[in-house]
């Protein structure tokens, strides 16, 4: 189903929305596999399953779930501009605070809201691959830093006990849940406390007319993609003037003209 109202008004408030269990538990375990292998057994998977988005984990990058929120955010024409897993155990964590504010106004990551649409220029979704409690260390948020005027105070930029800033949050779910949340916002990866390890995959989406990341998806991974996951690393264009009409760069087109998309003849 489409964004509830409700769904609306809590991304344009927070900056961030929680879809729980979006994920059966077998996709959940052939995920989780994946990456365990990856990070610790990477020669015991195909060349293209040893990275995200590849293997198990494709199912990810147009999931129906997913797909229809990015439509309302974003727009309809969606690029994957990066995808990367994690595996934290207890006492890792990943990124100091960072982002919110005037500072990231820009038009890749910008966020603004007129005419009952919200236009948020790159999104970020975490896939929570294990339960996670408000406790546990997994991303954590400035709520409504998305829309700050003004720039982000030193003493709410700290993640430790004793100079914690009292406006983080955090988030609880299940396994198989999806979080999104506009790169706009602020946000880390604090320590992880759980004595089991945080299992994740984060892909950034991000307007078709937009690129902000340096690929670094094997050649091998896209090109063992079906065509219509394919779609979402075509080139980063909307309209070819060359042509009477003009051509678009729709999913329909890709599919039907067999291009390659963009970063097959990339290595990392």
């Amino acid at each position: 189903m489409p964004m509830t109202d409700e769904e609306k008004f809590s991304f344009d408030l927070n900056g961030f929305l929680v879809r729980p269990a979006i994920l059966e538990a077998d996709e959940i375990a052939a995920i989780v596999e994946q990456i365990d292998r990856i990070k610790h057994d990477p020669q015991s998977l195909p060349e293209t399953e040893r990275h995200m988005p590849g293997g198990a984990a494709s199912l990810l990058i147009d999931h129906p779930k997913v797909v229809e929120v990015l439509h309302e955010i974003i727009g309809p024409e969606v690029r994957l501009e990066g995808t990367f897993c994690v595996w934290r155990e207890r006492g890792e964590k990943h990124g100091d605070l960072h982002g919110g504010g005037p500072g990231q106004i820009d038009p890749i990551f910008g966020y603004r809201c007129a005419n009952g649409r919200i236009h948020a220029g790159m999104v970020r979704v975490v896939f929570e691959l294990t339960e996670v409690s408000k406790e546990d260390g997994a991303t954590v948020f400035i709520p409504g830093s998305h829309k700050a005027n003004f720039s982000m105070h030193p003493d709410h930029m700290k993640l430790e006990d004793g100079g914690r800033s009292e406006f983080l949050y955090s988030y609880a779910c299940p396994a198989g849940s999806a979080i999104f949340f506009t790169e706009n916002l602020c946000h880390a990866g604090p320590v992880w406390q759980r004595e089991t390890p945080r299992v994740a995959v984060l892909n950034a989406y991000a307007h078709l007319a937009t690129h902000w990341h340096r690929l670094t998806v094997p050649s091998a991974v896209i090109g063992a993609l079906p065509r219509e996951k394919q779609a979402y690393f075509r080139e980063p264009w909307i309209a070819d003037f060359r042509t009477a009409p003009a051509t678009h760069n729709t999913v329909e087109r890709f599919l039907e003209k067999g291009e390659a998309p963009i970063g097959t003849d990339h290595e990392p």
